[in-house]
C-alpha cells in the first residue's frame, strides 16, 4: 500500500553518501558527473514494505527543465536513467548506472570476468558464477571486489562481487562459485509484470 511519494533533487546528505560510495569505484566518476551537467534525483515511495529503498536517477538537462517547468515534483516515480539506490547510508550502483559509466570510460579500473555461452545463459537466469563458466578474468582479483561480467561479444551482462582471490581461483573445482551475481540483464524477463 503506497502512502505518499517524493521525487526531488538529492540533498546534501544524500549527495555525500553517493559521492563517498562512488569515489570507492573511481575518483573520475564524480568529476564526470559534474562536467556532464547531469543531476541526481531521488524517488522515495513511502510504504509498509521493508525492502523499499530510495532510488536514484541520473537526469539530463532536458528532463530537468521539463520537471522544473511543469511542477511534477512528487508525482514522478522514475525518469531517465536508474542509477542506483541508497540503503543504510551506502549508495549501491545499478547495472544500468554501471553500464552508463563504463561506456563513458569511467570504470576502466574495475575488474572483469568474461563468460562462455553456458555462463552467459546461467547468469541471465539469475545464477551465481562458477569457475567452469569463466573464459577470461582480470589479472588480479580480491575477495569482495566489484566485478563487471561480460559475454564473448564484450557486452555487459551483470555486476557481481568476487567470492575469491586470484591465487585461490586456480585451485577451485569447476562448479565452485567464483562470484555472486548482484544484478543481471535477465531480471527484466524474470520479474512479474
Amino acid at each position: 500500500m503506497i502512502r505518499s511519494s517524493i521525487f526531488r533533487k538529492i540533498n546534501e546528505i544524500e549527495n555525500k553518501i553517493i559521492s563517498e560510495s562512488l569515489s570507492k569505484f573511481s575518483p573520475n566518476i564524480l568529476k564526470f558527473l559534474i562536467e556532464s551537467k547531469k543531476q541526481l534525483y531521488i524517488s522515495i515511495i513511502e510504504s509498509k514494505k521493508k525492502t523499499n529503498y530510495p532510488t536514484v536517477y541520473l537526469v539530463s538537462n532536458d528532463f530537468q527543465k521539463i520537471i522544473d517547468l511543469n511542477g511534477f515534483k512528487g508525482k514522478i516515480y522514475l525518469v531517465n536513467l536508474y542509477f542506483g539506490f541508497i540503503k543504510k547510508s551506502y549508495f549501491y550502483l545499478s547495472l544500468e548506472g554501471t553500464e552508463f559509466l563504463y561506456k563513458q570510460g569511467n570504470l576502466s579500473d574495475i575488474n572483469r570476468l568474461y563468460l562462455n555461452k553456458k555462463g552467459e545463459k546461467s547468469v541471465l537466469y539469475g545464477n551465481h558464477i562458477s569457475k567452469n563458466m569463466i573464459v577470461k578474468t582480470s589479472s588480479h582479483l580480491e575477495k569482495g571486489d566489484f566485478l563487471l561480467i561480460f559475454n564473448e561479444f564484450d557486452e555487459i551482462l551483470a555486476i557481481a562481487q568476487s567470492k575469491s582471490d586470484t591465487n585461490i581461483l586456480q585451485h577451485l573445482q569447476p562448479k565452485d562459485i567464483v562470484a555472486l551475481n548482484l544484478s543481471d540483464k535477465g531480471i527484466y524477463l524474470r520479474e512479474k509484470q
